[in-house]
């Protein structure tokens, strides 16, 4: 009798011993997989928060001057949404931030047709409502880059990308409120742009 119950105390040792060495074996995987999703994530972040930069200090000028006709002409082509690599396991990382990075391209698609809508009710010299709508979405495009970057940076142990000589979430911060100002959009309704992205 005492032999079968050692033999099953054995057996259900054994059992827990082989689960558990699974669990921490995939455990240590996932969190190597999540490690390596964001560093291949965090640079196509930064770069397209400068991209974003780009487009918003779009003036339209070139080397100071407007074209022949006196009008103001896009310098920078409104771009598409960062790609993201396919080698990269997106179940290992935070349930939150995987949503908010698979559904950003969503997002930028969505605001490039109001900015392209705004090209075709906008017109010359200047093309004020569209030169507007590509500052008002492109300085939350990159305010949503940078919180991304931030937040995979913080979660998965990765070095933040360091400004020396200025700082570009300040930067888009401004713009983004001179252009919503120029929407009429109320101080509330700023601030909770700016704290829904950053918040």
């Amino acid at each position: 009798m005492m032999e079968a119950i050692f033999t099953l105390i054995g057996v259900v040792l054994g059992a827990i011993l082989t689960w558990l060495q699974t669990y921490l074996t995939k455990k240590g995987e996932t969190k190597k997989n999540a490690k390596y999703l964001a560093i291949r994530i965090i640079p196509i972040l930064n770069q397209y928060l400068q991209v974003c930069i780009d487009v918003v200090k779009d003036d339209g000028l070139y080397n100071g001057q407007r074209t022949n006709d006196g009008c103001l002409e896009p310098q920078i082509k409104t771009p598409s949404a960062p790609a993201y690599p396919n080698d990269v396991d997106w179940k290992s990382i935070d349930d939150d931030i995987m949503f908010k990075l698979i559904s950003f391209p969503s997002q930028i698609a969505d605001g490039n047709q109001n900015i392209k809508f705004a090209w075709e009710i906008t017109g010359p010299p200047d093309y004020d409502e569209w030169f507007d709508e590509r500052i008002f979405y492109y300085t939350q495009f990159g305010l949503i880059a940078y919180r991304l970057s931030e937040a995979l940076s913080i979660k998965y142990g990765i070095k933040m990308k360091t400004y020396d000589h200025w700082d570009p979430i300040e930067y888009l911060k401004k713009e983004l409120e001179a252009a919503s100002e120029r929407r009429h959009l109320g101080k509330e309704a700023i601030e909770k742009i700016i704290n829904d992205i950053l918040g």
